[in-house]
């Protein structure tokens, strides 16, 4: 799933997911379009822009979290920290970051996902910029 209220890069998501042979469910461009979609499909993971014209994903993001569904924060203005603090298991790419890239965090929060989430050797990926490389926080 790609909820991201800025249409070029939501399309620009869609397509490399796509590309990657993800079956897309979206773009979503807005908060209530985002919910309604979940509560009719199951998803696999999602790429969540935080700031969808002046909501914010949490709502969702609760909802995804407690459904289990691994999820990616994409995101410029939001503090990396408080992100963590409220959604433990998300993943964090900030703004910008190249399509591959969020797509790479997707892939290791789905990865994370299958080995169980009661990992203890889990920890939070968060991205600063669009380069490869992460560093983990606990």
């Amino acid at each position: 799933m790609v909820v991201e209220d800025e249409a070029l890069l939501a399309l620009d998501l869609a397509m490399t997911m796509e590309e990657l042979g993800a079956a897309v469910v979206g773009p979503c461009y807005r908060l209530g379009a985002a919910l309604d979609l979940v509560s009719r499909m199951k998803i696999d993971g999602a790429i969540l822009d935080v700031d969808l014209n002046g909501e914010t994903v949490f709502p969702l993001a609760r909802y995804l979290d407690e459904q289990g569904v691994p999820f990616v924060f994409h995101t410029g203005r939001a503090d990396p920290a408080s992100l963590l603090e409220a959604f433990g298991r998300a993943r964090i790419c900030t703004k910008p970051s190249t399509p591959e890239r969020i797509a790479a965090c997707l892939a290791e929060a789905l990865a994370d996902a299958d080995r169980g989430s009661d990992n203890d050797n889990y920890a939070p990926a968060y991205v600063q910029d669009g380069s490869s490389a992460s560093s983990q926080q606990a």
